[in-house]
C-alpha cells in the first residue's frame, strides 16, 4: 500500500515539476487535477489505516480499490499535463537579429527553458549564471511583488520572469516608454514552465521609477 500511495503522489508531482527547485515547490499544487488526486488519496489512505486497525473489511476493500483507481488516474494525468500554451505571434521569428542577456541562478532549470523558448523565435540568448540574482533585480527596480526566477535584458528593456512571447513581441514592436515588462512568479504553462494554464497571465509594465502597472492579459 505504501508503494501505491507513493505512486499517487509521485506521478502528478513528476508531471508538473521541472528539473529545478523552484518548480518543484511551486508547481504541482497549482493543478486542480493533481490536488484532487492527492486529497482523495490521503483520505483513502486514512480510511484504509482505520480499516486495518479495526479489522473492518469495508474500510479495507473500498479504500484499497480507490487507491488503485487513483494510481491509474495519476498515470493518466502524467500523459496530459506536460503541454505548455502555444504562443500566438504576429511574426513567428520576431526575435531574429536581437540579443537577450538572461540572468539566472546556477540551479534554475526553468530559466534555461525560457532561454530555449526565446531562441526558438530567433533571439540569440546569452545566459549569465549568478548567485546575486537579487542584486540584478534591485538594479532593474523590480519590486519584490513582481519578481520571478530570472531577469532578461533585451535592448533597453528588462523582461522579468516567464513573460509570454506575445507580450515580448508587443513590447518590441510598439516600443513604449517603459522600463520593461514582467510576470510575477512562475505560472504553469508559460514559456519554460510545464503544466497547463490555470489562470490568465497578468503581465505588468514597469515604469522607470519601478512602479508596476497593467500591461496586457493573456
Amino acid at each position: 500500500m505504501k508503494l501505491i500511495f507513493g505512486a499517487i503522489l509521485f506521478v502528478p508531482t513528476l508531471s508538473l515539476a521541472h528539473e529545478n527547485e523552484h518548480a518543484e515547490v511551486a508547481m504541482w499544487y497549482q493543478d486542480p487535477v493533481a490536488l484532487t488526486l492527492v486529497t482523495v488519496a490521503v483520505l483513502a489512505l486514512g480510511a484504509l489505516v482505520y480499516g486495518l486497525t479495526t479489522k473492518n473489511r469495508n474500510f479495507q476493500i473500498l479504500p484499497a480499490a480507490a487507491l488503485v483507481a487513483l494510481t491509474v488516474a495519476g498515470f493518466a494525468a502524467f500523459g496530459n499535463t506536460a503541454d505548455t500554451v502555444e504562443p500566438k505571434l504576429a511574426v513567428a521569428d520576431f526575435g531574429t537579429g536581437q540579443t537577450v542577456t538572461l540572468y539566472k541562478s546556477p540551479n534554475c532549470g526553468c530559466c534555461s527553458g525560457y532561454a530555449k523558448a526565446l531562441e526558438e523565435v530567433g533571439f540569440t540568448v546569452d545566459i549569465v549564471e549568478t548567485n546575486e540574482i537579487d542584486r540584478i533585480k534591485s538594479e532593474q527596480n523590480i519590486p519584490p511583488t513582481g519578481a520571478s526566477c530570472h531577469t532578461s535584458i533585451i535592448g533597453d528593456y528588462v523582461v522579468e520572469g516567464h513573460v509570454p512571447l506575445e507580450a515580448v513581441e508587443k513590447l518590441l514592436t510598439e516600443k513604449p516608454d517603459v522600463a520593461g515588462i514582467g510576470l510575477a512568479g512562475m505560472p504553469a504553462g508559460t514559456p519554460g514552465m510545464p503544466g497547463k494554464k490555470t489562470a490568465p497571465y497578468e503581465v505588468y509594465q514597469l515604469t522607470k521609477d519601478g512602479e508596476m502597472l497593467p500591461y496586457m492579459t493573456i
